[in-house]
């Protein structure tokens, strides 16, 4: 009897687990905009400034996720100014947490992304400005990345990305 009662209560644990995740995904809705100019550009150097993305172990070991979705985003490793770099595009706030002007024809808003470079962990903040084509709409308009702060240093945007060099040992511990 008490065998299957702890099962019970495990598998009520476990099923409440899965219930609460599955909501909070489905609570994150980002405006409908375009993202073109919301690039995040990533330049991992070790020690001697030498690209390590060079190295298949190191990048196997990346994964990026957005704090508000939950979900991995997708990157890209490319070839840029000679080196490899990280490309992706940052995660949109939450349509909730966007602070809007009074006409409703502009929002302002922070994302947080979370970088996982093997066992090492880096927060991104994006600051991401929204302008509507026709306000008070909250689908169209254009999104753009301002800024990106990370490791106590904030980098800004230069065309339609934000490039941000990270200094790093082969394991993705911050130099």
């Amino acid at each position: 009897m008490e065998k299957s009662k702890t099962i019970g209560i495990i598998t009520f644990f476990i099923m409440s687990i899965l219930v609460l995740t599955s909501c909070d995904k489905e609570g994150y809705e980002p405006i409908s905009t375009s993202t073109d100019a919301c690039q995040i550009i990533v330049n991992c150097l070790d020690h001697n400034g030498k690209s390590l993305l060079d190295n298949n172990k190191f990048v196997n070991g990346i994964s990026i996720e957005g704090d508000a979705s939950h979900s991995k985003i997708k990157y890209d490793v490319k070839n840029a100014n000679g080196g490899k770099v990280l490309s992706f595009t940052a995660e949109l706030p939450d349509q909730d947490d966007m602070k809007w002007s009074k006409d409703r024809s502009e929002a302002n808003g922070i994302s947080k992304m979370t970088m996982k470079f093997n066992k090492h962990k880096i927060e991104l903040k994006c600051h991401i400005k929204y302008i509507a084509n026709r306000p008070p709409a909250v689908s169209g308009g254009k999104a753009t990345l301002e800024e990106v702060s990370c490791n106590n240093q904030t980098f800004k945007r230069s065309g339609n990305s934000v490039t941000i060099t990270l200094r790093m040992d082969k394991s993705g511990k911050l130099l």
